[in-house]
């Protein structure tokens, strides 16, 4: 990017087309990471720390989800509806959940299912 004046001794920014590709692509992701921050607004956020472990396998989506919003299995159990043994039961792998558990434990954390499958 270069700096050039033009003939009213405006200052003016001249730059290569790929430069102008860049920054419209910039603006572009810009514009849709706005849009999806407005759209999770009221969504729980995940601390890094737990991003990180559930990632690599250390703990189960689930786990890593309430545990960044604060609850026990038991307080998630409560608020889904479901038992407090299934939860631990999903967390630790044993079991696979029927699709109507992880409809109530997403919705108790204000997910979506994919969020919370191993």
């Amino acid at each position: 990017m270069n700096e050039a004046v033009n003939l009213k001794g405006e200052a003016m920014i001249v730059m290569t087309r790929a430069e102008y590709d860049a920054l419209i692509e910039d603006i572009g992701d810009i514009a849709l990471a706005e849009e999806a921050r407005m759209n999770s607004q009221g969504a729980p956020a995940m601390p890094s720390e737990l991003v990180l472990t559930s990632l690599n396998g250390e703990l189960h989506p689930l786990a890593a989800w309430r545990k960044s919003v604060g609850l026990t299995q038991a307080e998630l159990a409560a608020k889904a509806g479901v038992r407090a043994a299934s939860v631990s039961d999903i967390e630790s792998r044993k079991i696979d959940p029927r699709l109507s558990t992880l409809k109530a434990l997403a919705a108790a954390l204000n997910l979506g299912i994919e969020d919370i499958i191993d």
